[in-house]
């Protein structure tokens, strides 16, 4: 037994967990702000136009999206025409993007045209795919 003393005497077997930890709360931290950054958008088949011109992002500009079925949606969250000029009173005074689907019913696109109007927003963005 004399000859094994050298392994009990100064061998710890100690793991330090703090780097791991790190690691772990930087991928979290990661992962929480790159979903809260990335606003949710509706995919829309967008219709595609020859004379469409790219607009500088604008993460104030408020979007509105038509789907295929004519619903009106806000981000990702469906709304009714109704609340459109709610909309238009809490967002910025710049333009408003609207994103029609092309298989959307044209009375959905004027509808909320007339509302957007009413509210006194002219400058509206109309997205189309450039060909």
């Amino acid at each position: 037994m004399d000859g094994f003393e050298f392994l009990d005497d100064g061998f710890e077997a100690d793991v330090d967990l703090t780097p791991l930890i790190d690691v772990v709360f930087m991928l979290l931290l990661f992962f929480i702000l790159a979903a809260t950054f990335s606003a949710p958008v509706l995919e829309v088949a967008l219709p595609a136009a020859g004379t469409a011109q790219r607009v500088p992002d604008d993460t104030a500009r408020l979007v509105l999206s038509i789907d295929a079925q004519g619903a009106l949606h806000h981000r990702d969250a469906p709304i009714d025409l109704a609340s459109v000029s709610g909309l238009l009173a809490t967002a910025a005074a710049g333009a408003v993007e609207l994103r029609v689907d092309r298989a959307a019913p044209f009375d959905a696109f004027v509808g909320v045209m007339d509302r957007l109007r009413a509210g006194g927003r002219s400058n509206v963005l109309i997205a189309a795919a450039s060909d």
